[in-house]
């Protein structure tokens, strides 16, 4: 349903219809805000992958070739060769071919690594982390489109009933305005008409044109373009009535349901291990290993590859052991630890601020809903009023100042309605939030 000219013929034969609930499950998937928070998870869990990797074989290749330009001298005593030779002579000796080519494999297996156990966990609990921000930024995005959505709701709403309300004013000016011409009313009495009537075009215009940007703002949440057409398919009333609950004041706040306590617990677990991690690297490591090579020379390069390679091969394990390192491990530990207890109050910050949020979003709540129901009455009063006033005008039993007063007094209280039933909304939407029912 649509309201005044925003009817189904004044829409593009291509526009989407989004239902609230239609256009916060478009958002999840086109949202750019919620794009990157997905980009985030599958980062987080192609790092879960690299880090497991480092505990699995590593297997390299190499290849290489050498040209000695110089083939390297080393020196020894002349003697050493020959005895009769003088001791005080030396002797320049070249070992080796210009030519070398060597190709082989390496393999190496992590066998003790105390720092790869808790990184592996590390990462897996970032993991979670990415997945609970992604799901408190839902949240987000959710209830700004709740508040958007029902903002344009708003704004057709006030539409609505102005242009009802200027026909009526459009009726009255022009039947002013005859009985002007032939003497029956006072030219006060027809600018005094022509005059609300004025002011009720200038709000509608004004309307409007808010409703557009409202709605280029409804969009960008969505993850629609801004050149495309939407329609929304629930009304102002619709809405209105899914937030008149006055029985979820009797809720009970449970804490640990909430996201931002749930995200600061992973937040906590993440500090503890980075603790861990910074203490793991006094461990001892220790890797096995096995390398093969093939190794060929030549004193031409043409001959260098068909000559005979002779073979290298190495295995055994390496154990490193960490003994002194200036303070350096020690201060780094001592960094995680005071990590963790900022972490710790944090949580400790977190879970008074929920609590005294939970409490203040009720008490808003209960406030927005007596508001409402003053508003409500208010308004029934005022249009009541109204049409009261127009009759008797029609009459001639009330002056055009007292007609024009009772619009004016009409569009203020209905203006204090729509306000008191934005405030309404977004007062449920806040105490949902509070209360971790998002």
């Amino acid at each position: 349903m649509s309201f005044g000219i925003y009817d189904a013929q004044s829409q593009s034969a291509s526009a989407q219809v989004f239902s609230l609930a239609e256009a916060q499950a478009y958002a999840i998937k086109n949202n750019e805000q919620l794009k990157q928070a997905t980009l985030d998870i599958q980062i987080s869990e192609a790092k879960v992958k690299e880090t497991t990797a480092i505990g699995l074989p590593q297997v390299n290749g190499e290849a290489g070739m050498n040209y000695y330009l110089d083939i390297p001298t080393q020196v020894a005593q002349a003697n050493t060769f020959d005895p009769t030779a003088p001791a005080d002579i030396l002797v320049p000796l070249q070992f080796g071919l210009p030519y070398s080519a060597t190709a082989g494999i390496s393999a190496s297996q992590l066998l003790f690594d105390g720092s790869y156990f808790v990184g592996l966990k590390a990462s897996k609990a970032y993991l979670n982390y990415s997945q609970l921000s992604k799901e408190s930024a839902e949240i987000q995005v959710k209830n700004q489109i709740a508040q958007t959505y029902f903002a344009v709701l708003s704004l057709d709403k006030t539409l609505e009933s102005l242009k009802a309300n200027k026909l009526t004013v459009d009726q009255s000016t022009a039947e002013t305005k005859a009985l002007y011409e032939v003497g029956f009313a006072e030219k006060q009495d027809a600018d005094q008409v022509r005059l609300a009537q004025a002011n009720l075009q200038y709000q509608i215009d004004m309307i409007e044109r808010q409703r557009a940007s409202v709605m280029d703002a409804l969009k960008f949440q969505i993850g629609v373009g801004s050149d495309q057409e939407i329609t929304l398919s629930e009304t102002f009333e619709d809405l209105l009535g899914t937030v008149e609950e006055a029985t979820v004041l009797d809720q009970t706040f449970s804490i640990q349901n909430h996201i931002d306590y749930r995200i600061v617990n992973q937040g906590i677990e993440l500090s503890e291990l980075s603790l861990s991690a910074e203490r793991t690297k006094n461990y001892p490591q220790l890797a096995a290993f096995f390398n093969h090579s093939q190794n060929g020379f030549s004193q031409d390069f043409s001959d260098l590859f068909s000559n005979t390679f002779y073979p290298t091969t190495i295995a055994g394990l390496q154990l490193k052991v960490p003994i002194f390192a200036s303070g350096m491990r020690y201060y780094k530990t001592k960094q995680a630890k005071f990590e963790l207890e900022k972490t710790q109050s944090q949580k400790r910050q977190v879970e008074q601020n929920l609590t005294m949020q939970a409490k203040t979003a009720q008490g808003d709540y209960a406030s927005a809903l007596q508001n409402m129901t003053v508003a409500k009455e208010n308004l029934e009063l005022a249009e009541s009023i109204k049409k009261s006033t127009n009759a008797k005008y029609q009459q001639g039993v009330v002056s055009s100042l007292d007609y024009a007063q009772s619009e004016s007094q009409y569009l203020q209280t209905l203006s204090i309605y729509i306000n008191t039933a934005q405030n309404l909304f977004n007062a449920k939407l806040a105490l949902d939030k509070a209360l971790g029912n998002n």
